[in-house]
């Protein structure tokens, strides 16, 4: 089929999504579709690209499926980009629910948040965009200048730029290094808040103390909490 042709029936396809949804085109090597009431379907394979003007998506393989194309499931070299929030995505698979504004990726994901300059890894990622809120859980990880955290569970408030960590977390700050039950970090001010039982090792940089590493300073905790000091045993 001439490839023109091609992407003007996509386009005609999705001109049906009401006024009020989020507008798409789309192009690929393939396209089917099924439209019988209750039975919505389209499959697009090879070099998939999805756009609006909030999101662009490629992928190897895309499944829109449902009455006005909720749902968008997208398989292969997944690559999301948001370009309102200034954040990509990458995985195998990708869920994205388009009438609730919800991604959901399940397996091995990388985020890379250009506005805050940050990178996130972890094996489930929920990003509910009309809260502005993302959730990661197993083995989480998040790079940013001079802060590094690891935990099981987390909660990133992309509004007030701050993460909420559980799940045996631990925060690496330059040499200093954090362990709580509860580890709260404002990425804006890197202020730290602790809770539970409360680990740290804090390095101090007084150049009158000629042994810094075996003098760690004194952990601020909160005020329910138990403090032991340790000397880190890990890097990120």
């Amino acid at each position: 089929m001439n490839k023109k042709r091609f992407l003007f029936l996509i386009m005609l396809l999705f001109s049906l999504l009401p006024i009020t949804a989020e507008q798409y085109s789309f192009t690929s090597d393939f396209l089917k579709s099924v439209m019988a009431e209750g039975k919505e379907n389209t499959l697009l394979e090879g070099n998939v690209l999805i756009q609006s003007e909030k999101k662009k998506i490629k992928a190897d393989r895309v499944e829109i499926l449902g009455k006005d194309f909720q749902f968008f499931i997208c398989e292969g070299n997944v690559e999301v980009e948001d370009l309102e929030k200034n954040f990509t995505l990458t995985s195998d698979v990708f869920h994205y629910d388009n009438d609730n504004r919800i991604i959901r990726i399940t397996g091995p994901s990388m985020m890379e948040d250009r506005e805050n300059k940050m990178i996130i890894k972890c094996s489930y990622f929920e990003n509910r965009e009309k809260d502005d809120l993302i959730i990661l859980q197993v083995g989480v990880r998040i790079l940013k200048e001079d802060l590094a955290c690891r935990s099981e569970f987390a909660v990133y408030y992309r509004d007030r730029n701050v993460l909420e960590l559980t799940g045996l977390p631990v925060v690496y700050r330059k040499d200093d290094v954090f362990r709580a039950s509860r580890i709260t970090v404002d990425l804006d001010t890197d202020e730290i808040r602790m809770e539970g039982v409360v680990q740290g090792s804090l390095l101090s940089k007084s150049q009158d103390d000629n042994d810094a590493e075996n003098n760690p300073a004194e952990v601020v905790e909160d005020s329910q909490a138990d403090t032991e000091l340790e000397t880190p045993e890990e890097s990120p």
